[in-house]
């Protein structure tokens, strides 16, 4: 019977990510050819910091021209693909946390209206190539983690570091999976999830360093990027704060009510993660370019508030995702 539901509810979901991604995809305008010119600024080593060093979606967009024989890379094409991947990958990781189908769908078209809201000829968003492709990284470890097969973040964070400098979070992923931290170091069964956590973080300087290295110092394209003055710079402006509470709305409030009925694994992850997210991208970035956390919010903040929502509706019913908090077996042999 479980199998039958699952595989009735399969194609319902595929038509939900597929419309879901063609809406996104019909808001992600660049009217102005803005991402053409981000692109061409990156492959020519024109660009400026920190966009420079973010260089991977960009040159997947270069490759992706030269292959189909494009006279522009394509950008409507690659949102699409993108959308597909986000929202099937969160389908997915929704369901390894425990919720139900009708639950995750929910969780899709969520995730859809939010992004909208900061796409498109009226929103401040660019195109974002690079947050998107930012997303999927970290749907993907989590999956990982989640799975066991925490090994694989070292590797992934080559390509995730090359894409956006902060995919450093994803180690993350594994010391919420593996917690307490204090027998992390006297627990045999935890030296591979810390051996891996501290392998990914010393890959990702590698890369981080290496790619500045490479293309050296780069001037900034804002007198006010970092501090005070960018702060009351985008509250000086109402549409900022507009746009950063269409895409966050109330979600994280809502999440920090839900981190009672949540299973330990995200309410680990949203302390590690999403406090000091929020305030690095509020200190350091335009306020209204809501799809800078886009990442958080699909892997923690949704599935968190969902999940909350769920158990407080159905308590009586069993949460197999609070297996993912509970201490792993011994190792056999």
């Amino acid at each position: 019977m479980k199998l039958c539901s699952r595989l009735g509810s399969a194609p319902l979901a595929v038509v939900v990510v597929l419309i879901a991604s063609w809406q996104v995809t019909l808001r992600s305008e660049d009217p102005n050819g803005v991402n053409l010119v981000q692109v061409l600024n990156i492959v020519n080593g024109t660009g400026g910091d920190l966009s420079q060093y973010r260089v991977l979606s960009y040159y997947l967009a270069v490759a992706l021209q030269g292959l189909l024989g494009l006279t522009n890379p394509p950008f409507d094409e690659l949102r699409f693909g993108q959308c597909v991947l986000i929202f099937g990958l969160a389908y997915v990781l929704y369901g390894q946390l425990g919720l139900r189908p009708r639950t995750r769908l929910l969780g899709i078209g969520l995730l859809t209206g939010l992004i909208s809201l900061s796409l498109g000829r009226l929103g401040p968003s660019t195109f974002s190539l690079d947050r998107f492709t930012d997303t999927i990284f970290y749907l993907i470890a989590a999956l990982l983690v989640l799975r066991g097969r925490v090994l694989w973040i070292p590797p992934l964070m080559v390509l995730a570091v090359a894409n956006r400098e902060t995919s450093v979070f994803i180690p993350t992923l594994i010391l919420a999976r593996y917690f307490p931290v204090t027998r992390l170091f006297t627990d045999r069964r935890w030296r591979a999830p810390l051996f891996a956590a501290i392998a990914a973080w010393a890959i990702a300087a590698v890369v981080y360093f290496g790619i500045h290295a490479y293309y050296g110092p780069r001037p900034r394209t804002e007198e006010s990027y970092f501090g005070t003055a960018m702060v009351l710079r985008s509250l000086s402006m109402p549409a900022q704060t507009t746009f950063f509470f269409a895409m966050t709305s109330l979600l994280p409030i809502a999440a920090l009510l839900s981190l009672k009925d949540a299973d330990p694994f995200l309410r680990r992850l949203f302390w590690l993660v999403v406090p000091l997210w929020f305030a690095i991208h509020i200190w350091a970035a335009r306020l209204g370019e809501g799809i800078m956390y886009l990442a958080p919010t699909t892997i923690i903040i949704v599935p968190l508030v969902l999940q909350g929502l769920e158990r407080r509706l159905t308590p009586a019913e069993p949460r197999a995702a609070e297996a993912f908090g509970r201490p792993l077996p011994h190792p056999q042999g």
